[in-house]
């Protein structure tokens, strides 16, 4: 049985999987640093006074996205 040769089309879509491999990885170390934000924020609120002293419904009063 002989090695079958890489076509051009085979050595793109290796490439593309590269990238998307590496994009994902990208992705998740930002999620990550983003939930660990959020676990530190929320031992934070649980030691102390609320870190966030506006409340969500004045938020809300002041939302515009679907205006």
């Amino acid at each position: 049985m002989t090695p079958k040769e890489h076509t051009p089309d085979d050595d793109k879509a290796i490439h593309t999987l590269e990238e998307i491999c590496e994009n994902t990885r990208a992705i998740r170390r930002v999620v990550n640093r983003i939930l660990d934000h959020l676990h530190e924020a929320q031992e934070r609120s649980e030691q102390d006074d609320d870190p966030y002293p506006i409340d969500w419904e004045d938020l809300d009063d002041f939302d515009d996205m679907y205006s």
